[in-house]
């Protein structure tokens, strides 16, 4: 009689431990399983993600490359004859040439997936360390970097209005002049460049920046295309 009671409570003791065990098992894998997914939906994102900042980098790239061109022009020894011919060529535009001087450009590169991962806390799910450090390296380190020498440029472009109204009004008067064409603009800003060296200093100073914030992107780019081979390794791409 005890044999059979002790066989029967072995049996149901190990039909429930075997249940507790397939539905641990159970709960395991789809846990496993639901993490799986989130891990290529973050991989996926930040994959996206980086097609559209390469974009907004090209743009950038080629706007700042514009902008240090025209510089190049006014601070060159061409004659004026040459120097009209060339910025028109670059430019049809006083506004244009004004922002060079007095207007700084932002680098503010599409970044919401980044930080919603980052705030959400879904970068845990992301197993590959070489992917998390490339973000940190990108959107930390050589982002910083970016930011500071578009700040720099900043301080130095907010020196110029004040400089400009006092020591050459006939620039802005120029400028906001409708009567005055874009080759007779030219001609008064490269005038004055040519006469003032405080002017041209600045000028030149801000093409150094210029160049600079460019070396910067250059390298930014080249972090995210790290980036992006680890993401693709990560996904087995």
């Amino acid at each position: 009689m005890i044999k059979k009671y002790l066989i029967k409570y072995s049996i149901e003791f190990i039909v429930i431990i075997l249940g507790i065990t397939v539905s641990f098992w159970l709960n395991e894998f789809s846990l496993s399983s639901q993490n799986e997914k989130e891990r290529v939906k973050v991989l996926i994102g930040l994959q996206s993600e980086i097609n559209e900042i390469r974009n907004y980098c090209t743009q950038r790239k080629a706007t700042w490359k514009i902008d240090m061109s025209i510089l190049d022009i006014f601070l060159s020894e061409q004659k004026i004859d040459s120097k009209k011919s060339n910025v028109s060529k670059t430019t049809s535009s006083k506004n244009r040439i004004e922002t060079i001087m007095v207007l700084y450009r932002v680098f503010d590169p599409p970044l919401n997936r980044y930080y919603s991962i980052i705030n959400s806390g879904d970068l845990r799910f992301v197993k590959s360390d070489k992917v998390k450090e490339n973000l940190s390296r990108l959107h930390n380190t050589s982002y910083s970097y970016l930011k500071t020498a578009v700040d720099h440029e900043k301080q130095l472009k907010q020196t110029f209005i004040p400089f400009l109204t006092s020591n050459h009004p006939e620039i802005i008067l120029a400028k906001n002049n409708k009567n005055i064409s874009l080759k007779s603009y030219i001609n008064v800003l490269s005038n004055s460049i040519d006469r003032d060296k405080k002017l041209r200093s600045k000028m030149i100073v801000l093409r150094r920046y210029l160049e600079y914030k460019l070396s910067i992107l250059d390298l930014y780019v080249l972090n995210l295309e790290d980036l992006e081979y680890e993401i693709n390794l990560a996904l087995g791409n």
